[in-house]
């Protein structure tokens, strides 16, 4: 196959070799990487901190009763938990 000299070929080059060469200035000059942290967020991480603070006051709590040997609970509550952790379980 020959192509002479044909000015249509050669205008469709040079708007193709053009468009890239645009093409790479702006994606090298666009992309810039941000991240936004909304005040839910914020919010939401507060409230897992002081959920870990009143856990772990519950936690010694009992574990200063275990080791003092006034630790008592009941045979059903244990049960009760039972039941319900198998049935939350089965839901996830």
């Amino acid at each position: 196959m020959k192509i002479y000299n044909n000015i249509n070929v050669n205008n469709i080059y040079d708007m193709y070799k053009s468009a890239n060469a645009n093409a790479a200035n702006t994606s090298k000059t666009n992309k810039v990487d941000k991240v936004e942290i909304s005040d839910n967020a914020s919010k939401i991480s507060k409230s897992f901190a002081e959920y870990d603070k009143l856990r772990e006051e519950k936690v010694q709590d009992i574990k200063a009763k275990v080791d003092s040997g006034n630790y008592n609970i009941k045979s059903d509550d244990i049960a009760e938990s039972m039941i319900k952790g198998a049935i939350l379980d089965k839901k996830v």
